[in-house]
């Protein structure tokens, strides 16, 4: 079977107003199986959102390629198929709600596609009940959170019923509850659907929760690995313009200023309570 997403050497080039050209990525070589929950991370201009654009034919190589479940998105006959197979959410849900009603903005892919009106009716109400907004499906998009909206975004997608779906930074306009709220929707959707995911995001607390997490600078492919492998580098990850979880640069600290002998790999903060409860209870138990 092929992967999801295979980026091989791929290289991007775009030009600006001025006709200047710029170098996005250069020499990318990324493989994203099927059903895992992958994480991109990099500073402003690293190349992650242009990565992001390739993985569903938005944005073309300009050297190397990009196959998606095994189809080349330079392959005009294979465009539809691969905006099948790989759809794509972005950063701000306005920019995806067409309709002035949550079921017909959920439905408007499906109608496009020719889906028949049962089958149509069918994937609207279970895309909305896996989000959990079924029961807003008959409210106005513009009334809603922007929480609400992103979900009724990734609804959109979801009916189509994509084996990948790519998520250029869904949070980064969301407050912390909305955040939280599409975090829980990604997790149901790639452990009960599973849905591929790749998610492009900036927010550490996000990444640790992926099954891996690639790191991309000056449009080249930095760090990839779990996220115990990345997240203890926190001297790497500050040349990079990133900083490490609040859980791990603690138990850093620690080490470093109360002669502690932590582990550092605490990536959430219940690890990092239950290993600073083990550690206080061993100081405790020596005085």
């Amino acid at each position: 079977m092929s992967e999801m997403i295979q980026a091989e050497n791929l290289t991007f080039r775009y030009t600006d107003f001025s006709h200047a050209a710029h170098l996005a990525l250069e020499g990318v070589n990324l493989t994203i199986p099927h059903g895992q929950f992958a994480a991109i991370l990099g500073r402003n201009g690293s190349g992650k959102s242009t990565f992001a654009r390739h993985c569903n034919a938005i944005a073309l190589p300009s050297g190397g390629c990009v196959l998606v479940d095994g189809m080349n998105t330079t392959d005009d006959s294979k465009l539809w198929d691969i905006r099948r197979a790989c759809s794509m959410v972005f950063q701000n849900p306005d920019n995806q709600i067409v309709a002035t009603v949550v079921e017909e903005d959920v439905a408007f892919g499906l109608e496009n596609m020719g889906v028949p009106p049962k089958e149509i009716r069918r994937r609207v109400d279970e895309a909305l009940q896996l989000v959990g907004m079924y029961d807003y499906r008959q409210h106005a998009p513009h009334l809603l959170s922007g929480g609400q909206k992103q979900r009724v975004a990734i609804a959109g997608v979801l009916a189509m019923e994509p084996k990948c779906i790519v998520l250029d930074e869904p949070t980064a306009m969301l407050d912390p509850q909305g955040r939280a709220d599409v975090m829980r929707v990604l997790h149901r959707l790639h452990e009960e659907k599973h849905i591929t995911i790749v998610l492009i995001t900036h927010h550490m607390d996000e990444a640790v929760q992926a099954q891996r997490v690639a790191v991309l600078d000056g449009g080249h492919l930095i760090l990839d690995g779990t996220p115990r492998k990345i997240f203890v580098q926190t001297e790497r990850l500050k040349s990079l313009g990133l900083a490490a979880p609040q859980s791990v640069q603690l138990m850093e600290a620690l080490n470093a200023q109360a002669d502690a002998d932590l582990q550092t790999d605490a990536l959430t903060v219940s690890e990092c309570a239950d290993r600073l409860e083990a550690w206080l209870k061993g100081g405790a138990a020596h005085a």
